[in-house]
This record gives C-alpha cells, sequence and structure tokens, in this order.
C-alpha cells in the first residue's frame, strides 16, 4: 500500500470511527507490547471525537449551559456521528448544529434548546458578517420632504432576523447575565440581530416593525412600507411608528446605503 493510500484509510477510520465496522486499518495496525492495536487506535479516535466536541462547545456555551453537561453531551455525540468534520476551519464544524437538531427525532421536540442554538449562531454569525460603515441618521435631513416616500434602504450585512419561541431571547440573556429568567411559552417572538462596535448584539422587536424591516430589505419604499402597514393594523398612528423604526435603524447602526426609487 502506497503512503498516501495509507493516510487516506487512517483518515476514513479516524473519522468513520472502530463502531462503524468499517476501520479496515486495523489490518495494517500492529500490536505493541503493552496493549493491542484496536486500543492503540481508538486513542486516535477518541482525540479526534474530543476535539470536534470542543469545537462544538466553544461556540455554543450558552446551550450547553442551558441543557446541562450530561444532555449537551450526548447533543454533541449525535451531532458528531451525523456531521462529519469537511472544513479546514473549525469556526465552520458546528454551523449546522440547529438543523440538525430540527430534523433529528431525538432533539426537534425541544425547541427551547433548538432555538437557543439558533440564537447563539446567528450572534457568531453577525460578528463573522462582512463590515460596511453604517450610515448617520444626519443623512435624512438632506433628503427633501417630496422624496421621503420613495426612500430605499441597505442594511447591514450582519443584519438578520430570528422568529423564536416567546422568552428564549430573555432565557439567553438570563443565561449568559447568570441570573434567572422567566420561563419559555408557546408563543412567538422575533429577534433582531447586528453587529455594533464589532460585537454581536440582539433585541427584541414587535410585529409591525419586523413586517417593516422584512419589506425594507426586500427593497420596498419607505412609502410602500407605511401602507402596507397601515393595510395590516389600522392604526392611524402607523406612519409616527413607521418613522420611529427609521429613527432606530440609524440609531443601531442598521443602515448602510439610501436611495430613491423611480
Amino acid at each position: 500500500m502506497r503512503l498516501h493510500e495509507y493516510q487516506a484509510r487512517f483518515q476514513a477510520s479516524v473519522i468513520e470511527g472502530l463502531d462503524s465496522g468499517k476501520a479496515e486499518i486495523l489490518d495494517f495496525v500492529r500490536d505493541s507490547p503493552r496493549t493491542d492495536r484496536e486500543t492503540l487506535f481508538r486513542v486516535y479516535v477518541d482525540a479526534y471525537r474530543l476535539r470536534l466536541a470542543e469545537f462544538v462547545s466553544n461556540d455554543f456555551p450558552i446551550l450547553r449551559d442551558s441543557m446541562g453537561d450530561a444532555d449537551f453531551g450526548s447533543l454533541v455525540g449525535d451531532y458528531i456521528d451525523s456531521a462529519p468534520s469537511r472544513q479546514r476551519n473549525a469556526r465552520w464544524y458546528a454551523w449546522r448544529l440547529p438543523e440538525v437538531m430540527r430534523e433529528s427525532e431525538r432533539w426537534k421536540a425541544d425547541r427551547v434548546s433548538c432555538d437557543l442554538a439558533l440564537l447563539e449562531r446567528g450572534l457568531a454569525d453577525a460578528f463573522d458578517a462582512a463590515d460596511m460603515p453604517a450610515l448617520a441618521i444626519d443623512a435624512l435631513a438632506a433628503v427633501d420632504a417630496g422624496d421621503w416616500s420613495r426612500l430605499i434602504f441597505v442594511f447591514h450585512p450582519s443584519v438578520a432576523m430570528l422568529d423564536l419561541a416567546r422568552g428564549v431571547t430573555r432565557l439567553y440573556s438570563a443565561l449568559a447575565e447568570e441570573r434567572e429568567a422567566a420561563p419559555v411559552d408557546d408563543g412567538a417572538e422575533t429577534t433582531l440581530l447586528w453587529r455594533s462596535d464589532d460585537q454581536p448584539v440582539y433585541r427584541e422587536i414587535a410585529e409591525d416593525e419586523r413586517l417593516a424591516l422584512i419589506e425594507s430589505r426586500a427593497g420596498k419604499n419607505f412609502g410602500e412600507i407605511c401602507t402596507l402597514l397601515a393595510f395590516q393594523n389600522g392604526n392611524e398612528n402607523l406612519m409616527g411608528r413607521a418613522a420611529g423604526f427609521l429613527a432606530r435603524w440609524f440609531v443601531d447602526g442598521l443602515v448602510t446605503q439610501i436611495s430613491t426609487s423611480e
């Protein structure tokens, strides 16, 4: 057997583990004077799995605290079994954990844990997102009053929204700050995530702001957004609410460009 073939088989056997029945590499490993070949090779298998478990634990510390060491350890073991490492960069190894949880018969019923994983990953993604300078709110002062309804906004690459079980965002904050949190219920909430001053941040948003952000990010102008909000809510103060959203977006550093539609 050539060296590169041996290395490929060795790697495949480490990734698939000794319990898979595919560890053909044992046919090419010798026993030592002190122990057998399987024990020797298991050192590599265990070291590989422990390293992957470390990546997952480092990426999801709040989920680990919420679930407890035993359940989180079981989850990590299931994840490693279902998601062998295919990336050279350890940052991306655990990225699919929320999807694997939601697809798993064992874990999908635990919505709180699934949503905590989704939120924790979202904050990591916000931290790693591309950069673009935020636009100061002073830019709005240069817009003619007649053009306000035609304003279109471009948002920072880190901006994202997550629909979660109601109370998950507060639970995340409480766990991060090591304090008690109210229980999560069967309702829903939306959390806005972005990066500010090189740190990922988040806040819960109401349904009308959620709708305004969805439409804005889809390229709708300010007038169309106000019309849609009025249709959805029938609220006479919707223009004021929409203007409040807009001011908050600038203060939070969410907006990077403005233009006017034709």
